[in-house]
């Protein structure tokens, strides 16, 4: 059985102590318990703050909704202290269907059994908590009281936290690591430490997060490092993804635990999360919020190194393009000078308000590449007269077949075309009529050869899929059926 507990933060000293009961009711009752983090439900006079970003933090709760539990505890008074009736009712009201129990009494909502133990109170409270939500998925009922049971909770030192802190920031910090193997290099310290298990999860792109567009938690998420069971999980570096809901599980298919959960956020951006082994060190002031710090410098860092890279080859794309193409022309201006039709800078305009305006669920986005592999040979024996009457042969050829769609001359002697479309068999038909049209031009022409070579592929609407991505997979593809690859 999996159950989540959302608490406000381990600062607060009664948090503590319910944290300390409810991880000894998951261990007796042999349950998985995740204990969720997420500070308290930001008021509107919080919100205003610059420096605050608790509203960050509460995103963490969000999980809560997506991950398959089978019951969630809420520490409502502490959570919602700081705001409103409505907005505390509004806040438990998202997790839909999941049974879910409140630690005090709240309006409308079951609330667990009362603890009469004056002594260690909040601790039977978080104890009481778990063996109640037990019940209760099971029988839809609250049980009767648990026995007083007798507790060892005793606050870790704060010096050898901050030991560790220090240990772990000299580690990752001050090295440089090649790729992503900082991650790895996180996991292994947390191994180092008696941890069992720890998990850096990333989503491939940030994902903005306001009071006015509240985020929607991506369906999936990657594993960027991972220790399962005391044993390193040997996953490609940085590209395994497992859905969101399933992150808890990936640790407790074989085994029981008590993990807690903590979200990673930059700015207005959501990054990822961190699942790792519980540990009473984690309920000292600021530890976990120092490592999750840590883990958030390190993810930042690799965003931004993945940013550069994919602009330097886009700069070597336009270099590259530049240094082949024929006609300084066609960069000034949309239209190409000889064919009349769009040139390269007009056909990436154009391509990418198509992209933007009809580019969704439901639709595919057809690239096609067409290389004019004979030019240069007709330039060089017939001049280059005749090499611009066949470009333009060429041209009105591809405006007859490619009719509806975006069809520009990027390069000297080849041509782009794009087309948004919910016809499956949209390219196929094109393939068939490129192949007819091509026939016909070598059989036209007697004194040379004008023969064209081609590509057109067919893109499934997706997310992340950028046009830069289509274009460069339909020009692998035609370098492979032009045998450079």
């Amino acid at each position: 059985m999996n159950i989540g507990l959302l608490i406000s933060e381990p600062e607060d000293e009664v948090v503590k102590r319910i944290c300390a009961g409810a991880v000894k009711a998951a261990n007796d009752k042999e349950i998985t318990l995740v204990i969720m983090p997420g500070k308290k439900i930001c008021s509107q006079k919080n919100r205003l703050k610059e420096d605050n970003c608790e509203y960050q933090y509460n995103a963490l709760f969000d999980y809560a909704g997506v991950i398959n539990f089978d019951a969630i505890l809420v520490d409502i008074e502490r959570i919602g202290k700081e705001t409103t009736i409505l907005k505390k009712e509004a806040f438990l009201k998202k997790f839909g269907d999941i049974p879910l129990l409140t630690l005090t009494e709240q309006e409308g909502y079951v609330s667990i059994n009362a603890v009469e133990n004056e002594k260690e109170h909040f601790e039977q409270l978080g104890y009481e908590a778990v063996c109640d939500a037990i019940f209760y998925v099971k029988n839809q009922v609250l049980p009767p009281v648990e026995p007083d049971q007798t507790f060892n909770y005793e606050a870790a030192p704060d010096y050898k936290a901050m030991i560790a802190i220090a240990d772990i920031s000299k580690k990752i910090l001050n090295r440089k690591y090649e790729s992503e193997a900082s991650y790895k290099a996180v996991t292994n310290i947390a191994l180092e430490n008696g941890l069992k298990d720890c998990g850096i999860f990333l989503f491939d792109k940030k994902v903005k997060n306001t009071e006015k567009n509240n985020w929607v938690i991506p369906e999936r998420i990657g594993v960027k490092a991972a220790i399962i069971n005391g044993k390193e999980a040997l996953f490609e570096d940085g590209k395994l993804e497992t859905e969101t809901s399933e992150v808890i599980s990936l640790f407790t298919r074989d085994s029981n635990k008590v993990l807690l959960m903590g979200n990673l956020f930059v700015g207005e951006c959501q990054l990822g999360l961190m699942v790792v082994d519980f540990h009473r060190n984690f309920l000292i002031d600021n530890f976990f919020d120092s490592i999750t710090g840590i883990l958030t410098g390190i993810s930042r860092l690799s965003y931004l190194e993945r940013q550069l890279q994919e602009t330097k080859e886009e700069l070597y794309d336009v270099q590259e393009e530049l240094a082949r193409d024929d006609s300084v022309l066609d960069h000034i201006g949309d239209q190409d000078y000889l064919t009349g039709g769009l040139n390269r800078r007009g056909f990436f305009a154009k391509a990418y308000d198509l992209m933007k305006e009809e580019f969704r669920e439901g639709n595919y986005a057809i690239v096609a590449y067409i290389h004019m592999e004979s030019l240069k040979g007709i330039n060089d024996f017939y001049g280059h007269d005749e090499g611009d009457r066949v470009v333009k042969k060429v041209a009105d050829i591809l405006e007859s077949v490619f009719d509806d769609c975006i069809i520009g001359r990027i390069r000297g002697d080849e041509f782009a075309v794009i087309e948004i479309t919910d016809d499956e068999e949209r390219s196929e038909s094109l393939r068939e009529e490129m192949s007819v049209q091509n026939t016909k031009l070598l059989n036209d022409s007697k004194r040379y050869i004008n023969h064209l070579q081609y590509s057109i592929c067919e893109f499934s609407y997706e997310e992340n899929l950028s046009l830069r991505q289509m274009l460069k997979e339909t020009d692998e593809s035609l370098q492979r059926i032009k045998g450079n690859v």
